[in-house]
């Protein structure tokens, strides 16, 4: 629990100017670690067990991803709890079938440096196009709004 609230804590305090913001360029690592595919625009969505947020969120984004068309939209989840094998029986439990790439070591998130959990991010051709953090009611449909302003047809 001590290392939970230290890296919530470290999470609040690191530097704004290191955080992905719209418009942003990920950088090298991230595009390579995250495996993206530049023609489609990918939801990034961070997470953890420890989130109450991600726990009511992350079934309607799952449910969100299986109708998506994978041609223009795909959804990928970063789960960013130290104990792999804990993540793992999080994400079994919540019945994810979107890609989710596991996160011990904080490599993706010391790169993305979110401000809050749950974390967004809509990434086309390796660059930031949206940004949300925290709790969302509703997101499938929020996503579903935000996919449309930045112009991908469902």
């Amino acid at each position: 629990m001590f290392k939970k609230w230290v890296f919530t804590v470290a999470l609040l305090l690191s530097t704004q100017a290191q955080a992905y913001e719209q418009g942003d360029s990920l950088t090298p690592f991230a595009q390579q670690t995250l495996g993206l595919n530049p023609d489609v625009v990918t939801v990034i969505d961070f997470f953890a067990e420890w989130c109450v947020s991600c726990r009511v969120e992350l079934p309607e984004v799952n449910a969100l991803a299986k109708k998506l068309d994978s041609t223009k939209v795909v959804v990928l989840g970063v789960d960013v709890d130290e104990d792999v094998e804990l993540a793992r029986a999080f994400q079994q439990e919540l019945g994810l079938t979107f890609p989710v790439i596991n996160d011990p070591e904080q490599t993706l998130i010391e790169d993305f440096q979110p401000v809050g959990m749950p974390a967004l991010y809509y990434v086309y051709q390796g660059k930031v196009l949206k940004v949300r953090f925290g709790a969302i009611d509703r997101i499938g449909d929020v996503i579903l709004k935000d996919l449309a302003a930045i112009g991908v047809t469902l």
